[in-house]
């Protein structure tokens, strides 16, 4: 029987360590004894680092002493106390991006200003394999992510750009994975530039539920770019328009696509998105191995009337019906409700 903790393994500390923020970690367990002194010091032990501007940390500061090599050549992980806040990350990297020899995961906000410095500094961090990034799109920080090509998973947040991107580039990333989150792309520039290069890209979620926009003016409605090694795509988005050729250009620029998951909310019913659905879209969604579709439409009640009832009803009893013609492989779902004279349709449409 184990009669003090020095006796527990060294792999269980390297594992329970492996849990602790590196502040945590290093206040806690240095010079308390030599058996964690050498425990701390072992090669084996990796930090996880987070900063802030506020907070007590006595890593806190950029060029504090307290940044050894040791440590620095240890780091594998860098992020923001809060993600939405600013901190001294940039300033950290300007300092000791070459010592930073293990540091696969990035996450960062972004000033402005703080953008050519960072773009200096990613060609350096040789192990980078994920990023995380919310600031304003700037053309040359997506031309330096792309052009790092230890990147594998890509996280973008964007505020609304203050210039357009133009997707000139012969430049081709090795990134497999793609997250990106936006305010506003106009004429789809952030999102052309990125696609027409990342020929690698295996899974891709786009989130941009805060502004309607028409899905003929969407990035998959030109063939721009082909994704041959795409699996899977996420798409949270609000259309003003639903267009017949959406599913079809879609599996086109992707035509090796298995899973595929959309919620959108569209802004005004029409008998079109219905026909569209049911027409159009379907023969797509029956090549796909795994879909999971959430559609929610509204209209003002007043403007149904017996005619509009009767085909909502008809489309109703055609989407249902899909339950029984695929044997529960496809799973249809209608759901209505009426809020402060509007009809709110909600449809679910999971395959499987």
């Amino acid at each position: 029987m184990k009669t003090s903790i020095e006796h527990l393994p060294v792999e269980l500390w390297i594992s329970i360590f492996s849990y602790l923020e590196a502040h945590d970690l290093l206040q806690a367990f240095t010079n308390l004894n030599h058996y964690f002194n050498q425990l701390i010091a072992s090669d084996y032990l990796l930090f996880h680092v987070r900063l802030g501007k506020t907070n007590h940390n006595p890593l806190e500061y950029a060029i504090h002493t307290y940044w050894s090599n040791s440590i620095l050549n240890r780091i594998v992980s860098l992020q923001p106390i809060n993600q939405h806040k600013t901190s001294h990350i940039p300033e950290f990297l300007r300092w000791h991006c070459t010592k930073l020899n293990q540091l696969k995961f990035l996450k960062m906000k972004l000033r402005g200003r703080e953008i050519p410095t960072i773009c200096n500094i990613l060609p350096q961090l040789h192990s980078l394999h994920h990023i995380s990034i919310e600031c304003v799109p700037k053309q040359m920080l997506l031309k330096t992510i792309l052009c790092v090509d230890t990147i594998r998973i890509c996280q973008l947040n964007f505020l609304p750009a203050v210039t357009s991107i133009i997707y000139e580039s012969s430049q081709m990333s090795n990134i497999e994975i793609l997250y990106i989150k936006y305010r506003d792309d106009s004429n789809n520039s952030i999102l052309n530039f990125l696609l027409n290069h990342m020929p690698k890209l295996k899974k891709l979620e786009i989130n941009s539920p805060e502004s309607y926009f028409d899905s003929r003016d969407s990035p998959f409605a030109k063939p721009l770019f082909i994704l041959l090694e795409l699996r899977t795509i996420k798409i949270h988005w609000s259309l003003m328009y639903c267009d017949p050729k959406f599913f079809e250009s879609l599996h086109q620029l992707m035509p090796n696509l298995q899973c595929f998951y959309l919620d959108i909310i569209y802004n005004y019913l029409t008998e079109d998105f219905f026909n569209n659905l049911v027409c159009h879209w379907w023969p797509t969604i029956e090549k796909i191995q795994q879909v999971n579709i959430f559609i929610k439409c509204r209209r003002p009640q007043i403007t149904i009337d017996n005619n509009m009832q009767m085909n909502v009803d008809k489309f109703q009893s055609t989407l249902i019906a899909m339950n029984d013609k695929y044997n529960g492989i496809v799973k249809v779902i209608w759901m209505e409700k009426v809020f402060v004279g509007y009809r709110i349709i909600e449809i679910s449409i999971c395959k499987s």
